[in-house]
Order: C-alpha cells, then structure tokens, then sequence
C-alpha cells in the first residue's frame, strides 16, 4: 500500500504508486505520481487517501473498457464539465471576449448538428472534452460520443452564459444548474484482508524478529503496489507473476526476490492459508531462477587471512575509539575463531552470559540477549588459549554488554540493534586490512573456518554443529545432546592459532 512520499528536497509530499502492468498500455507511464501540495504529514495523508480513491476509480474506469453511456450518465458527465468550468470562471480565470465568440459556434452546434458545426466546436473544446474523460479513465463507445458532445456543448453554453453573469458582479447561484443529474456514486471495493493488519497479525504470531519485520514488510508493500491494492485477499496467481516480473525489470537480483520478497509473501500467504483466509497461496507455483556464479575459492579464511585479522586483533588500537569498540576489535575475531559462533551472537554477549558449568568456562548464546537464529540458547565452551589470553579478566571488568556501551550508543532498535552496528564495523575493518576478496565474508567466514578447522583437529561433525547451533543431520541425532564438558573435552582437540611473533609486529 503507498503512503506519501516526502520528496527529499523540498519536504512536500507527493502521492506515488506504480502503475499496474495491464494498465501500462492504457496510462501510458510507469508510475502515477503528483505533489500533494503540504509537509504536514497528517494532511498529506488525507490528501494521499483522496487522490488514491480518484486513482482508483480511473483504473477501474480503463479496465472496464470502450462504454455506451445511457442518457442519465451522459448528461451526468456533462455536468462534471459545466462545475469545473463554473469554478474556474468564478475564479475569473476566463476571457471575457473569448467567452462571446466561442457562445457563437457552440450555438450553431447546438441548432443544426452538422458535422461542420461540431468540427468548429472540437476544434475548442475537443482537447478539454478528451482531457476530462482521460482523467476519469472514461473511454466512450463512438455511438455514445455524438450525444456526449451536444451534450457537454449545452452545458459550457450555460456556463458561459453563467460566467458573462459575473462579469456584471451578479455571483448569485446559476438557478438552472440542478438540472444536471449526478452520476451514481462508485462504491468502494471492501478490503477483506489490509496488508498492515494482516501481515502485523502473522508477524507476531510466528514471532518474526525485528530483523525480519524491517525487511519483509517494504518488500511486501511493493507487491500491494504492484497490484494497486492493498487487499492480500484479491492478490491472484498473476498478479504474484506480474510482481516479479517488475522487479526484474527494476533490476533487483534474482536471489533478492526468491529470498525476500517472494519468500515473505510465500511465508503470509501459506499462514492466511492456514487460517482458512485465502483458498490458495497465490505464491505457491512462482519459481524465481538463481544462477548461482562461480566458486573460486572456499568460504573459510585461508591460514594468511585468519593470521592477518587475528593479529590485527593483538595489536594496539587507535586512542580514538571506545574503549567498547576497542575490545571489539581484541575480542570478537578470536571468539569467533574459536567457536565459529555468528558474529551478532558475540557482539551481543552480556556480562552474565559468561559463567562456569561444571568447572568450564561457556559462554551463552541466549536470545535474551539478542536475535538468535534457531530461537534456542546454547553453551559454548570457552577455549583454554582464551582463557589465557585474558579474556575471563576482561568480562571481570564489565557490567551490561561486552562490546558496547547503551549509554554511549547513538540510536538503535529492535530491528537494528546496537550490536549489529558492532558487527558491521568489524566487518569494515576487516576489509581495510586487505581482506577484500569478495568470495570470503569479513565476520562469517569464521563460520566456516571453525567447522575445516575442528575437522582438521579430530572433532566429531555432531559436536561441531552442537557447538556452532546447526541442525542435526537426522533425526535420530536430534535426541540428547552434548553435555558442557563433553564439548569442552573435543574443544581441547581443536587446533589453536599459534601466531608467528613477526605476525603481531606487522598488526602493530
């Protein structure tokens, strides 16, 4: 559904929605746009709703096709033209000399009908005839435009004659304009299921994070746009097609719209399905290609890369950051090392996410904390090489989160917390270091480096997954787990990062 669009450098508002694809023909422009003429946000909406039901009606107007009009509707159309010439009349926005000359040749038409008489009468006020039926979307049978026309010629004769009136300064009421009947109101097309209720309503009930809300719901929104409604109930099979296509054309990636717009509105529809809201999931047959590219290289940090980032992570950093940001840098890279945990798990770890079970240091990946993606904690153990490096007597100096300061922060959300930002920084850093080949990610590629890693050192599959929060492979393996000292008893096979001392001096 759109929504006034602040323009970015005035501040007024405008009114923008995408032209839907089987009226791009007919309207003959992608994109139906006007100012709506305030910054005030509340007007603006008011106005938005206004000009969206005009929208409407001309789109429902166009999709109704070439019509015969009946005399009351004819005569209705034609008092449409008499009121806006009236006003602008009234307004003095006419010629008074004009006004004379035209009365004559509209006169003529009027009296003998002749096709000469109505090609002199076109010839003024053709262009303002189509113009009127183009803005209410009326396209009319040739049969019905000849008595349109004599019509529409009687009523700016009226008007004229009225606007001769107010020349003398006699602004009293034109007595004969009730004689125009007014065309039966449209009624509106009832919304069964509104996108902002309805897509609210599954996003709690699924518990979609905050993340998920942010991104699905303006994907969502261009499909209401695509379709010109916002009525998930009416949204069709082609409709979905068409959408797609759209995008395409806009030149969004083929794996962005299978992962993110598709997908939320597979995962809203498939939900309304099951509530009995919708007979079918309109999304349920669309498949989007993705050509995956080429692989050059692995997805973990090679033995240079790892060295490079952990190294840099050693050395001293610039007086200028945080002291958080600082320790972001010295800890979250070797946490990630040695848990291949994701880094927005790190970057959100609180004080009291640290603690010993069993006589082993863990920490807790908690979605108390944080976004977690399985939704689920786990303990990770913490690698003696940590231990020794100070980490435990880092976390002793905290209260709150680890790597950030909530008090020093500026902004932050649900959708965008604080810790994210963390990791974004992180992920900039890395790349400054050199770490700029595009087939490795700066923060996941420890991901994969820890599962290559740990195989490397004799750890078993199913604690690297327990560890790392991955699904079990079957079933069966998804009964029991691992117990704390167990992990930490495989964690001390995992190799550790012995960096050469040439290594810190280069970081340094």
């Amino acid at each position: 559904m759109s929504r006034p669009w602040p323009h970015p450098k005035t501040g007024v508002f405008w009114f923008r929605r995408r032209v839907p694809k089987d009226l791009l023909a007919l309207v003959g422009r992608r994109e139906e746009k006007a100012s709506l003429g305030t910054k005030d946000v509340g007007e603006a909406k008011r106005r938005h709703a206004v000009h969206a039901a005009k929208v409407d009606a001309r789109w429902a107007n166009l999709r109704a096709g070439v019509r015969r009009f009946n005399l009351l509707e004819v005569n209705a159309i034609a008092g449409e033209v008499y009121d806006d010439l009236v006003a602008r009349y009234r307004a003095g926005e006419f010629s008074p000399f004009q006004s004379l000359t035209t009365a004559g040749i509209i006169e003529r038409f009027i009296a003998d009908r002749t096709p000469e008489s109505r090609d002199a009468f076109l010839r003024f006020y053709g262009p303002e005839i189509d113009a009127h039926l183009a803005h209410r979307g009326l396209r009319v049978d040739p049969d019905t435009r000849g008595a349109l026309d004599y019509a529409i010629a009687k009523a700016i004769l009226q008007a004229v004659e009225q606007s001769l009136k107010y020349l003398d300064g006699d602004f009293s009421p034109d007595p004969l304009a009730g004689r125009f009947p007014k065309a039966p109101a449209e009624k509106p097309v009832a919304v069964v299921l509104p996108l902002d209720v309805w897509f609210a309503k599954y996003a709690d009930e699924s518990k979609l994070a905050a993340s998920t809300r942010k991104r699905w719901r303006p994907a969502l929104e261009t499909l209401a746009t695509s379709v010109g409604h916002d009525d998930l109930a009416r949204v069709t099979p082609d409709d979905v097609s068409d959408w797609v296509d759209a995008l395409q054309s806009e030149g969004r990636g083929n794996k962005t719209i299978r992962d993110v717009y598709v997908a939320s509105a597979k995962a809203l529809f498939g939900w309304l399905k099951g509530k009995r809201k919708v007979a079918i999931n309109p999304c349920a047959d669309i498949r989007v290609k993705v050509v995956e590219g080429q692989v050059t290289r692995d997805r973990d940090f090679t033995d240079a890369e790892a060295s490079t980032i952990l190294a840099a992570a050693l050395a001293p950093h610039g007086r200028r950051l945080s002291p958080e940001h600082a320790a972001a840098r010295r800890w979250v890279p070797w946490l990630c090392a040695y848990s291949g945990a994701r880094v927005g798990e790190i970057t959100q770890l609180r004080r009291e996410d640290i603690r010993h079970e069993k006589g082993v240091p863990v920490f807790r990946i908690t979605p108390e904390a944080g976004t977690v993606k399985t939704k689920r904690f786990r303990d990770v153990p913490i690698h003696p090489h940590l231990v020794e490096m100070g980490f435990l007597d880092y976390v002793a100096t905290r209260t709150g989160p680890l790597f950030y300061d909530p008090a020093r922060g500026r902004g932050g959300s649900d959708a965008n917390p604080l810790s994210k930002k963390v990791g974004e920084r992180l992920a900039a850093w890395v790349r400054k270091l050199g770490i700029d080949d595009t087939g490795v990610d700066p923060n996941h590629g420890w991901r994969h480096s820890f599962k290559t890693r740990g195989r490397t050192g004799g750890m078993r599959d199913s604690v690297l997954d327990a560890i790392q929060g991955h699904a079990p492979q079957t079933e069966g393996r998804k009964y029991g787990g691992f117990t704390v000292d167990a992990m930490a008893r495989e964690m001390e096979l995992f190799p550790r990062y012995d960096l050469r001392p040439q290594a810190y001096e280069a970081a340094a």
